[in-house]
């Protein structure tokens, strides 16, 4: 199997929960430290299990917690999924990625193409305002746009292309907000406070001169990213963590309890209203969008010109704590180019082709009346998911029905290798004392039994048995905090 496929789900949920108070009555184990070789070694395996990442020569060294990855890796994708590993292990506090990607054969020229092309479909990139350079495989860009969030997607649209090994982001913010800092650091705070990622993060926000100014206390390296990237909202000229600490052992369980209790859905209205504001995707089609909240289920209706744009919405209304179910009848409407089905497969198969994900993926694509269908057969659920996201950015498709067949290539492991890769993953991974896990393995077949806090923690550790070896893991956990949020397992950051 190629685990590394399997890994980007987890790596990407960022869920992480270390409580400290009793839970239940009963009295918590003190917190047990890990030391920098732990830590190398944790890092390390994890690597190892991402076969693809594996084919490079990488090297893992901590020192207080200060990871640094030195060596080879064959992709930038590969390159920054080493750094998503160390980011979400127990115990480091920061990453320091210095891998050198080895250069493809694709011509400079064939890359520029790729990326002005990547850039031109992305509804939250003015792709005009962007020169593209390329050198030796190396992206260069600048320009300017109306965020960070905006320079962070152009970026990540960018490291997407197939042949990349480096991107050089010089684009400039245009500070066009008229907004107080005030305003500002109270939109973040309430986007912070709402996020089903965040729910057990203590961050306090200070906006000064339109930088936000973040401080307090997040579970791991790869939360601080993700607070971070909350913050990169209209207005925001740059984003300071220098005060944001990574140390579970300082965070209990109040802040989640006391946001799955407080919840109501004139609060989901305020944070769904709040959220599609601050998205560069769904912020220009806002105004067409209409949502409906009763007992947590949310109901979506109006019409868009793409259909990324639906899908984006829906996923920010499930990322929101307190949302149990959304309901998605927003409509798709292209009123200012007609495409026709011929162009719609031409674009779709050029677009899959650009991806460094499905390089070696022979996918055939069929459309009729602007409806796509996907064939073919991938690795995984992630590849099945990427190419699905891929083809909603193409202009002209209002439907993807993703035909793709999964077929892993499943590598022989011992039960007893399984039941202890995930014991480890598990101890670096999930940061909750209060959990209690019990793993069992019957011919290569996870049998999980216990307790977790979330149904994001529930989705992580099947990842994470997927990750180690395992085959259909059974997940018998019981989750303390009901209902389900509905948080999506999309792979795609923002």
């Amino acid at each position: 199997m190629n685990q590394q496929l399997k890994m980007t789900l987890p790596l990407l949920v960022a869920l992480f929960l270390f409580t400290t108070p009793p839970i239940h009555g009963q009295d918590l184990p003190a917190p047990e430290k890990v030391s920098d070789s732990e830590i190398s070694a944790a890092i390390q395996a994890d690597i190892k299990d991402a076969s693809r990442i594996a084919g490079g020569e990488i090297v893992v060294s901590s020192k207080a917690g200060l990871v640094s990855l030195s060596g080879t890796a064959t992709s930038l994708l590969d390159k920054q999924m080493a750094g998503e590993i160390a980011k979400r292990t127990r115990g480091v506090g920061a990453v320091l990625n210095q891998l050198i990607v080895v250069a493809s054969d694709r011509t400079d020229d064939d890359i520029r193409d790729d990326v002005i092309k990547v850039l031109r479909i992305n509804d939250s990139v003015d792709e005009p305002r962007i020169a593209v350079d390329v050198t030796r495989g190396e992206v260069s860009m600048t320009g300017k746009v109306d965020s960070l969030a905006e320079k962070r997607i152009a970026e990540l649209a960018a490291s997407g292309v197939r042949g990349v090994n480096a991107v050089n982001n010089q684009i400039t913010v245009s500070l066009s907000s008229s907004r107080t800092d005030e305003e500002i650091a109270e939109e973040i705070r309430g986007l912070i406070v709402h996020s089903v990622y965040l729910d057990d993060a203590s961050v306090q926000v200070n906006v000064k001169e339109h930088v936000a100014q973040l401080s307090g206390t997040v579970p791991s390296a790869q939360v601080k990213d993700r607070v971070a990237q909350v913050a990169e909202i209209w207005g925001v000229s740059a984003v300071d963590v220098s005060e944001l600490k990574v140390d579970p052992d300082r965070l209990d369980d109040s802040h989640r309890r006391e946001r799955y209790a407080d919840v109501t859905d004139a609060m989901i209205s305020e944070a769904l209203l709040r959220s599609f504001s601050s998205d560069p995707i769904v912020f220009s089609r806002m105004d067409a969008i209409e949502s409906d909240v009763k007992e947590g289920v949310v109901t979506l209706t109006g019409r868009v010109n793409r259909l990324q744009i639906k899908n984006r919405a829906e996923r920010l209304a499930a990322d929101i704590v307190g949302v149990q179910r959304v309901i998605n009848e927003i409509k798709v409407e292209y009123i200012d180019k007609d495409v026709s089905d011929m162009e719609i497969i031409h674009e779709t198969q050029a677009t899959l082709r650009r991806s460094a994900h499905l390089d070696h993926r022979e996918i055939r694509v069929h459309c009729q009346r602007a409806h796509v269908s996907l064939y073919g057969i991938v690795d995984s659920e992630l590849e099945k998911r990427v190419a699905e996201w891929l083809a909603d950015g193409v202009t002209g498709v209002v439907h993807v029905n993703n035909g793709l067949a999964i077929e892993p290539e499943w590598k022989e492991k011992s039960d007893e290798a399984i039941k202890s890769d995930l014991q480890r993953k598990l101890k670096y991974t999930l940061f909750d004392r209060s959990d209690n896990i019990d793993v069992t393995v019957e011919n290569g077949t996870v049998i999980l039994r216990g307790e977790v806090a979330t149904w994001r923690q529930w989705q992580l550790v099947m990842d994470l048995a997927l990750e180690a070896g395992a085959r259909h893991p059974h997940n018998l956990l019981n989750v303390r905090y009901h209902p389900t949020h509905g948080a999506s397992r999309i792979f795609v950051p923002w």
